[in-house]
């Protein structure tokens, strides 16, 4: 019986070891893409941030001043270790008119650059916020 149990177990040496390395693979992989995804959703935050940001700058600038409100949105989403030359901000007033009442619309356009760029695609990403100005 013991020659047999000696055996068995020289057949199981480094079983253990293969099957380490296969799922530290695993493993690996699945973290990555959870730090990938996290990195995206925290970066779709920031650009609605800086658009709300951008949007209030408008309102309590009365909308006149579109390039402050650019730079204020690039200043703002520059504060998250984002690359701001890659950010496209527009500023329109969807009612024709900078002066209050009316509103004001502010669009953020980024390109999202990926840490596993062979594996997912650079998406571009969009948001804008939207605000109402009143007069004071």
């Amino acid at each position: 019986m013991r020659p047999r149990m000696h055996t068995r177990w020289r057949r199981q040496r480094g079983q253990s070891l293969v099957e380490t390395a296969l799922m530290i693979v695993v493993v690996f992989t699945v973290v990555l893409w959870i730090f990938e995804l996290s990195w995206l959703m925290y970066t779709y935050s920031v650009l609605a941030d800086a658009a709300n940001e951008g949007v209030r700058y408008a309102i309590v600038h009365s909308g006149g001043d579109p390039a402050g409100t650019q730079a204020k949105v690039k200043t703002f989403a520059g504060a998250s270790m984002h690359d701001v030359n890659a950010i496209s901000t527009s500023v329109t007033f969807p009612d024709n008119r900078s002066a209050p009442p009316n509103r004001v619309r502010v669009s953020v356009t980024y390109t999202y650059i990926p840490f596993l760029p062979r594996f997912i695609t650079a998406p571009t990403m969009h948001s804008f916020a939207e605000g109402r100005m009143v007069a004071p």
